[in-house]
Order: C-alpha cells, then structure tokens, then sequence
C-alpha cells in the first residue's frame, strides 16, 4: 500500500471517529490501531511495548505533581489572597485591574502550567470585582481569556513536557527557552492594555483610592510565598540543581506547605486538589497513549519520512514551509483542542521542520504559541467558553475581546522568527 492511500485511510478513520463523538484518545489508538491491521498486521504485536513505553515515562511524571501543584493554590484560596495582593500592588498603572488580570495570570500559569485553570481561577476573583468597578466587558474578558493562554508557555508548562516526551527533547531546555518569550508576551499584553486605557478611559476606569504603604506592606505577605515557590520551581532547573520532575515534587510539596502556613490545608481542601489532578492526568494520559499509537502506525508506514522527502522534492524555501505549519495551526486550532492538535501533528510537523533547519527547541516554543491562539480563538477556544460561562455574556463578546490578544500572540511568533535567540539565547547559556 501506497503511503498516500495509507495516510488517507489513518486521517480518516480517526476524522470519523472524532466526528462521530467519540472520545479523542479513542480516536486516536483507534485509528492506529486499524491502519496497522490493515497495512502491516505483522506489528499489531509492538503496540504493547508503545503503551507502556508511553507511561513508564520519568518526564511525565511531572504532569500529575505540576497539575497537583497549581490545584492546592487554587482550591486552598491562595490564588484569590495573590490576586487581590498583587491588584493593590498595581493601582495606579493605567489599565488598574485589567493589568492584574494579565500579571496574575502569567505568575499563576507558571505555578499550574494550565491555561483553562489559570483563566478559571483569576477570572472567578476578577469579574466580579471589574463589573463593580465599571471595567469594560470586553477589555475584562479579553485580559482573563487572553492571559490564561500565558499558562502554557510561562514555565513550568505541561505542553512544553509533553513535546519533550514525544520528540525525546529536554524540558529543561524547552521550560528555560520558555521564560524569555512568555515575559516579552506578558509585558506586549500589558503595554498593549496601557494604550487601550489611554483612547477608551470609560472602558478601563483609573483606579480610585491610592492604597497606602502600610497596605502595600502587608499585600507582601500574600506575594512572597506564591512567587518563592515559582522561583524554587524554575531556579531550581536553571541552576542544573533538578530535572523537571525532580522540580515538579518540590513544587508539590512546597505548594501544600504553603497551604498550611496559611491555615488552608484541609482535609476537604487535600481531596479536591488530588480529585482535579486525578481526573486531568487520566485525560492528559490518555490522549498521550493514543497519540503515541497513531504515531507508531505513521511511522511504521513510512509516512513523515515520505512527506519529508516529498517537501525537499519541492526545494520550498524554509520560511515558506513555516509560514504553511503556521497557516496549519491557526487553521486547525480553531477546531482541536490544543493537547490533542500537538499529539496529533507532531509525528508530521515535527521531522518536515527539521527537516527545513529549523531548532526543536525553538520550534517548541513558536507551536506553544500558536497552540494559545488556538485557546482564545472560536468556535472550539476553550479560555473563551470558560470566561464567557463566568462573566454571563456572549461569546461574540469575549471572541472580540480577545482579538486584539491573538494578533500580539502572531506578532510574538514573528519576533521569534526574525530574532530566534529571544528563546535560544538563554538555553545555550545553561546548556
């Protein structure tokens, strides 16, 4: 069989499935499963081995213990002392709460690594304290939407471990590479909202009362912990003193520590974080071996190295194969979730952007990008259904809020374009 009319019976056995309803890491072992009874019956044998290969994995061992991580902070209140904190701390910026919004979401993300949960749990202290204030609907889901998608590139960030695994990268070096471009995005939101409070003040109101020093004083003691748990996490990989996941258990630990510091380790507290964190590794797993099935029946078909060479047979200049895989995602994203888009298009994407000179940690860095545009773009964005369910408006509303967001987020996959060091230069310093 032809490797076009296999790669024809894969994509659309599972294109079916998805269609039909059927759970995405179904769809996706599934159709693996059937393309190799059907190509080569001979390696149904080898997908024992890919199963467990996939998940006696020590990489991913630091996707429950980060998820574990980001759920103690949230569901002990931690999250809501940090915020409020952190807005006292901001009052007087142009923009009042609407920076908040971007400045929590970005250190919060590096504490969960999920955008959706970061979205969640600063949209759920924001909106109500914004529509008090009068902050526009727009410019208010817009900053939670659009900043929840920091989640994913502010280390430590499961997608960058998740590519790690499945290309065999270092996350280390994918979560140090990560660091540069996620503040430049932070500071573009927050310079971006700045202007905005500038031309439509009645949409983002200034702040009122001035908070006092002794105030700000005593908002110190609801920063200090969560950022020195964020800077123990990633200092610790920066300094080569932990692997990720040796990082990811102290940032567990250090998380529950902090909860009991605050008086905030219940029993009941305790038992919703390990619940969320079961339920999202049992998904994130799942996706991930199904995946890794339909890769091994790509690969054993001989798929991404026929596209490969078919690519180079078309002497494409590299830029113009980037700007196709960007026109890919932005397309795609739109309809796939983010996780289960990377799986699916790896064992593809990944050897034709290699194959075109291109770095693959950098390329880690511009596909997490443009998996958060996927997040606040329609119909299938899921920050925009989060905030939208909170604020009680329309997803018009918060699609047009966002938009200004995914424009920076593709002036970001530009800027890393021309200066690829913005994500390269700090790795090659440490490694």
């Amino acid at each position: 069989m032809s490797w076009e009319l296999a790669a024809t019976l894969y994509f659309g056995v599972m294109l079916v499935l998805l269609f039909g309803g059927v759970w995405i890491a179904v769809s996706l072992g599934a159709a693996g499963v059937f393309g190799i009874w059907m190509v080569r019956p001979a390696l149904l044998g080898g997908i024992e081995s890919v199963v467990w290969n996939t998940v006696d994995s020590f990489v991913l061992t630091a996707v429950p213990l980060f998820l574990f991580m980001g759920a103690v902070i949230l569901h002990s209140g931690i999250s809501s002392r940090f915020y409020r904190s952190l807005a006292i701390w901001l009052t007087g910026v142009p923009g009042g709460l609407a920076q908040a919004n971007i400045a929590a979401c970005g250190i919060f993300a590096a504490l969960c690594g999920s955008s959706v949960a970061t979205a969640a749990a600063v949209g759920a202290i924001a909106i109500p304290e914004m529509k008090r204030r009068g902050y526009g609907i727009r410019p208010t889901t817009g900053t939670l939407a659009a900043g929840g998608t920091l989640g994913i590139l502010i280390p430590p960030s499961i997608p960058f471990i998740i590519y790690g695994s499945t290309i065999g990268e270092s996350v280390g070096k994918l979560f140090i590479a990560g660091i540069v471009p996620g503040i430049m995005m932070a500071l573009a939101f927050m310079l971006f909202l700045g202007i905005q409070a500038r031309f439509i003040p009645d949409q983002l109101p200034a702040s009122g009362e001035r908070p006092t020093l002794r105030q700000r004083s005593a908002a110190l003691f609801d920063l200090v912990p969560v950022v020195g748990l964020i800077l123990v996490v990633i200092g610790g990989i920066y300094a080569g003193l932990m692997t990720p996941t040796e990082a990811a258990g102290i940032g567990a630990a250090g998380a529950v520590v902090v909860a009991a510091l605050y008086r905030q380790l219940t029993f009941a507290v305790l038992r919703r974080s390990l619940l969320d964190t079961l339920r999202t590794n049992a998904m994130i797993l799942f996706i991930v071996i199904g995946a890794q099935i339909l890769s091994f029946a790509l690969v054993s078909a001989g798929i991404p190295r026929a596209i490969v060479a078919t690519i180079n047979a078309l002497d494409a200049a590299p830029y113009m194969v980037l700007l196709l895989v960007v026109a890919m995602y932005l397309i795609l994203g739109c309809l796939v979730d983010a996780l289960s888009l990377m799986l699916l298009t790896l064992p593809v994407v990944h050897p034709v952007m290699m194959a075109a000179g291109f770095d693959p940690i950098w390329f880690g860095v511009v596909l997490v990008i443009l998996l958060e545009i996927g997040l606040i773009t329609p119909p299938v964005g899921v920050n925009l259904f989060v905030i939208q369910g909170m604020a009680g408006t329309t997803l018009g509303e918060v699609g047009w809020g966002s938009l200004p967001y995914v424009l920076l987020l593709l002036g970001g996959v530009l800027a890393l374009t021309l200066v690829p060091d913005i994500a390269l230069w700090l790795p090659r310093q440490l490694f």
